[in-house]
């Protein structure tokens, strides 16, 4: 089994391999956080300051003309914070910061020898779910409408099932390591919505195919062994989750779904490799890997008579059905040759 070091190594390209989901998510975090501190410099200040502050802003034509404190009473109508609220924005001030400082401790998760793959992601999400919550409650103490019993559960973990479309489109990506043994996928796939990606870093062998069970049309999914595949789950627009093997085995298949390469199963998967003889090591069901190895096949299969290429070049769909008789007319004289009339 490959140590620890190469393992480090290979969640390091992984995140690096999905730099560009992290860093958005990074930049609206720190965005949020600035906005916060211009709030609130800005609400704290005295009138004086909020006078001076209306000064600038108008320049020199104001001078003489326009008393400022009055004009900044007049355009600012929102009153002083109460000691709730500022408390409120605070903590939330905190929950940024604490997020800027240990980032990488939040989208690093290992799941404990013997833990459960799916309760680790769970709770992962649910720490980058504060941010999502934090920036709610900002809101709600900005415009007075913070109810300590209604909301203080969002300065807390936020569990992903109640984050809006919005918060799962900026889902930052997780990388995950597990032992082979822990590897259970099938309950990750209430998490892949937006713009969810999961990695799986996976410690020895595994059977061949666990990430089958999680093939569904709008979703990317992937097995491989090369670390930079992975910039092809990245730059989709679906949620996705992917299985990096630490090693390359013949007995484990290698592959992708990309809901962008078609229509029906067959064109969206590409197999690199599928396994003769499977050997996943004693402890595992047959019944259970062979299913998933079963399933992944007959999804990748073409049905008879497909144009070839057409997993590449998305041909050999059916053309669509006429829906009136006219249309039928029309549609056969289309799939008619009448060059010799």
């Amino acid at each position: 089994m490959p140590s620890d070091t190469m393992v480090d190594g290979i969640v390091d390209q992984a995140l690096d391999a999905m730099k560009g989901r992290v860093d958005a998510f990074h930049s609206a975090v720190s965005d949020a956080e600035e906005d916060l501190r211009t709030f609130l410099s800005h609400r704290r200040g005295s009138s004086e300051f909020r006078g001076e502050q209306a000064l600038i802003e108008l320049g020199p034509f104001a001078v003489g003309r326009i008393d400022p404190e009055r004009f900044a009473a007049l355009l600012g109508n929102e009153g002083p914070l109460t000691p709730e609220a500022e408390e409120v924005i605070e903590l939330a001030g905190g929950v940024f910061e604490d997020f800027a400082e240990s980032a990488e401790d939040l989208l690093r998760v290992v799941v404990p020898s013997g833990g459960d793959l799916r309760d680790a992601v769970k709770e992962a999400l649910s720490g980058v779910g504060r941010v999502f919550g934090a920036a709610r409650a900002v809101e709600l103490a900005r415009g007075g409408n913070f109810d300590p019993a209604a909301h203080n559960g969002l300065l807390s973990p936020l569990p992903f099932r109640k984050w809006h479309r919005a918060e799962r489109n900026l889902a930052p990506p997780l990388i995950v390591e597990v032992e082979a043994e822990d590897l259970f996928p099938a309950g990750l796939g209430e998490f892949l919505d937006g713009g969810v990606k999961i990695v799986l870093v996976v410690r020895g062998r595994t059977p061949p195919a666990p990430l089958a069970r999680l093939i569904t049309p709008g979703t990317f999914v992937m097995q491989t062994a090369t670390v930079a595949d992975l910039e092809k789950m990245a730059a989709s627009m679906h949620p996705g989750v992917a299985l990096v093997f630490d090693d390359a085995r013949d007995s484990q298949a290698r592959f992708y779904h990309d809901p962008e390469r078609g229509s029906a199963p067959w064109q969206r998967i590409h197999i690199e490799h599928l396994p003769e003889d499977p050997d996943v090591g004693r402890g595992r069901r047959d019944p259970t890997w062979l299913e998933e190895l079963e399933h992944l096949r007959m999804l990748s299969t073409p049905p008879a008579g497909a144009a070839a290429g057409a997993v590449e070049e998305g041909l050999g769909q059916a053309p669509e059905a006429p829906t009136s008789a006219d249309q039928l007319a029309a549609w056969l004289l289309e799939q008619t040759d009448l060059g010799g009339v």
